[in-house]
This record gives C-alpha cells, structure tokens and sequence, in this order.
C-alpha cells in the first residue's frame, strides 16, 4: 500500500533567502514573511538562526549534505577503479555510519530503505545505476608505465627496423586485424507489451554457435573483405550465400587457428593490398594470439612487405582499433538485422546456412571510413599518440595496481566502508607490499605483475586515494579526493 503525501508549498532557496533577509532586516515580521512568500514558519525561523548549513529547501535528511557528499564522490571512484557499489551495499555503508555515530534513525536496524535510496540518488543526479562490463584482473594491471613503454618500443622499431620514415604517416599503410564472435542465438532487451503480462516471449535460434568473424580495416578507412568462419568440415550447400564477397574460412569448433590464419593472409590480405595498389611496407597490427606470431606467417609478410606487430598483451581494450571504435557498432547493427530478418520472415530464425546474407547487412551498414579513423584515434595509432590512451577513463581501474607511496592501509574489512566521521589514522599497520618493476616491458610478452586480491585492493584504494595525506612531500599517481575514511570509532564529521 503506498502512503498518501500531502501536496507542499514550493519556493526556491532565492525566495527563502529574501524572505530571511526581510526580516532580520526588520521590514516585515515573521508571521508576514511566512504567509507572503509561503514558506513554512518553522522553516524561515530556522534559516535565519542559522540552523540548516545550507539553503537546500524541504525536509531534513537522516545524513548532513557532507555526509552525502562524501558517499557520492566514494561510489564514483569505486566505479572508476572497478569495484563498483551495488544498491545494497550503499545502503549497508550507510548503516554502518549510522551504527558508529549513534544518532537517532527513522530506520529499521539503522538500515535505509528504497524511499531514503530513491531520494538519495534524486540529491545526487550524478549517480545512476549501470550494468558494468567485465575486466579481467590480467586487463587491470595494465598500467601507465606499461602503455608508454609499449608506444616508446614501437617508435623504436618503427625508426630502426622499417626502413620507410614515411610509413608511420601515411594512414592508407596501417591496418588492424582482429576477430570476433557473432552469436546465432541473440539475448532480446525489454519489449512492449501488456501490462501484468507474467510471461513475455522472444522466439530465438536455440542454437548457441558463435561465428567467428576475422576483420581488418587501415586508419585511413579501407576495410579488407571479411572472412567468415564456420564449425564444421562440410556444407551440403552455399555457405556465403547472400555476401558472395565475403572470404569463407572453417575449422572443427569454428574458431581461427594458424592455418586460417596463413589462408588469410595469402588469399584475403595480400591480394586486398594488390587490388587497391598499396604502397609497401605496410604495417599491420594483431594481438599476440599464438594463430598469428608463427614463423610461417612470419616469413609470408616479410616476403610481402609487411611489417607485422603485436600489440600489448591484455590491452585490446585500449590500444585495438577494432575493438574500440568497430566491433561494437558491428555488433549492434548485427543484432538489428537478426530482428529485422526475424521478423520479415516468421517464424524462421538466423542459422549457419542463412548467417551470411543476414551478417552482410549488418557488415555494409558498419564499414564506414569515419568508423575507422575514429577507431585508430581512439586506440592512439594514428596519429601515434599515447596520451590519447592514458587520458582515458578506462586506464583508472589499473591505477589502483599502480606503485603509490603508502604509509599505511585501511584496517580489514574496509572493503564494507565502515566510513566514520574524523580523518583518523589507523594504528598498527605495516607499509603496502612493494609492487614489481614494469617500466620496461617487452612489446609482446606479458609482464609478471602480482595481482592484488579485492580485500587488499579496497584497503590500499582506501588508505591511498580517501585518507588525507600528512606528509605533502610524497608524490602520488592520483591527486587525493576528500572522500570517507573507514573506523569503526568515531562518525563522519557535520
């Protein structure tokens, strides 16, 4: 049953100020200002004794806007760093503010409900609940130091190794290869329907085979044919039936191995460099997969002119060109045309014998040059430029594995945020382990960095980013934030 709430009088804080000025002035008493400007009586007398810190109109909060604040500023870099607060564990930090401090609560057991959560985000419209992409713990080690040796290595080989300084800027000679999956059986978002419906259907393929997809595209916009790979070993049928251009590739479980890879590169990307007469060397970025640092493939690009360099282990996500500013789009589209075939074509659904007319679409719609000169910018390749790459927000979660200066770490169980009210030090903890040295990393193989556990992680977030700094010489990776420091003593201060 939801409660009835009675309609209240509206003013803004300018209002409530010139009301508040008008009688301590002595121009108009307190019942008049009350009445004219309709503000509540108890309201205008508490903001002229100075009562309420700020000018914020309506109820008081059970937490101080500081308070507030705080929280606010905490759950946001806890989501920068990938340890993201969920709903519950919000309201558990605030219980055990509220548990510390002692005051007194209109709230079970300390704890808030989804009224004071609901209010709580409409205070702060900064916060919004998000579905968070996964990042493997080997992707979050991928540190500043790391990406800029990375860049450094392929400055140096491009000057000493590759004996054209044109090359590095010329875009109609860099390319990205990379492949993806494309699953035949898609998950639908919410669709229309009745309302108190208590079953909502989307017919689907029940086949849960991928198709993998090899693409590859220069920083100047040219996109080479794709290659579609198949499970299995034998079709009683035209498998590219439909996008006849495509190039057809298959293996026992349908992903690309190394003789794929070599039929690529002999058969698709040699001949897509003939045909558009690009000058040679060219040079063409992978992943470290072992499909592609073969010696085989190694010796069909040198004997073509082709400069072959992998990109920095685990950090697809920053530095592919695809995966940045490609797939994604290639991915949505693809979904679009799975519903539109569907339904153009009741009751049937996508399977490998129809996939390729179905997948052109949505390769034709994506192959664009502005999605490619973007997707190199993005991944700081062209232009060559690091910055591009540290500068974004998904370097943060690796900023935590970072060697900072550290003279203590937050007690255990600081992952619950047991926030309190004074900037206190804890007593009685040893320095941050010493992390290993990764300045100079080889281009292709991956460095040995430990990885912290998520308890350790927190603590050593807590202690480093949230806990004022007493000695200001130190340097440090990340300007403190005033944001909570956990104890279990004292609450967070008015």
């Amino acid at each position: 049953m939801s409660r009835s709430i009675g309609s209240k009088k509206k003013y803004s804080p300018d209002v409530l100020a010139e009301a508040a000025n008008l009688v301590q002035c002595g121009a108009v008493s307190l019942n008049s200002a009350a009445r004219s400007f309709g503000i509540p009586k108890t309201t205008l007398h508490d903001t002229i004794k100075g009562k309420y810190a700020t000018n914020r109109t309506g109820p008081r909060t059970v937490l101080s806007e500081s308070e507030e604040k705080r929280l606010s500023d905490w759950v946001i870099h806890m989501s920068k760093i990938g340890y993201g607060r969920t709903r519950q564990e919000l309201l558990v930090t605030v219980k055990n503010i509220l548990d510390a401090d002692g005051r007194k609560t209109p709230f079970k057991d300390n704890k808030p409900g989804k009224d004071w959560y609901y209010g709580f985000c409409k205070r702060h419209p900064e916060l919004s609940e998000r579905s968070p992409m996964q990042l493997g713990k080997e992707r979050a080690v991928i540190t500043p130091k790391r990406i800029e040796a990375w860049f450094r290595d392929l400055r140096d080989f491009l000057q000493h190794e590759v004996n054209d300084p044109a090359l590095i800027g010329d875009p109609s000679r860099i390319y990205n290869a990379d492949e993806s999956g494309f699953p035949l059986s898609l998950k639908r978002g919410k669709v229309l329907s009745m309302k108190g419906a208590k079953n909502v259907y989307n017919l689907t393929s029940s086949n849960k085979t991928q198709i993998t997809v090899l693409a590859c595209a220069s920083a100047i916009g040219h996109f080479i044919k794709p290659m579609i790979v198949y499970p299995g070993q034998r079709f009683g049928y035209n498998i590219l039936d439909g996008f006849e251009d495509a190039a057809f590739g298959r293996s026992d479980n349908g992903w690309m191995d190394t003789e794929l890879f070599m039929t690529w590169l002999n058969s698709v990307f040699i001949p897509g460099l003939d045909s558009r007469k690009v000058k040679r060397p060219v040079l063409l970025f992978v992943d470290g997969h072992t499909t592609h640092v073969t010696i085989e493939a190694s010796d069909v690009c040198r004997e073509n002119g082709i400069h072959m360099y992998c990109l920095l282990e685990h950090a697809s996500h920053l530095i592919q060109p695809l995966d940045l500013g490609f797939f994604a789009i290639l991915k949505e589209n693809w979904m679009q045309a799975v519903r539109d075939f569907q339904i153009q074509n009741i009751p049937e659904t996508v399977t490998k014998k129809n996939f390729a007319s179905v997948f052109r679409i949505a390769w034709e719609k994506s192959t664009t040059i502005e999605n490619a000169i973007k997707a190199f910018k993005y991944a700081g390749l062209f232009p060559i430029d690091e910055s591009v790459v540290l500068k974004t927000a998904k370097m943060e979660p690796s900023r935590v594995f970072s060697p900072v200066p550290s003279e203590s770490v937050a007690a255990k169980g600081a992952a619950d945020m047991n926030l309190s009210s004074d900037s206190v030090e804890s007593p009685g903890v040893d320095p941050s382990p010493a992390q290993p040295d990764t300045s100079n990393p080889p281009p292709v193989q991956g460095s040995g960095d430990a990885i912290a556990t998520q308890d350790t992680v927190l603590e050593e977030t807590l202690n480093d980013k949230l806990e004022p700094r007493h000695n200001e010489s130190s340097t440090q990776r990340i300007p403190p934030v005033e944001l909570p420091t956990p104890s279990t003593e004292t609450s967070i201060p008015k």
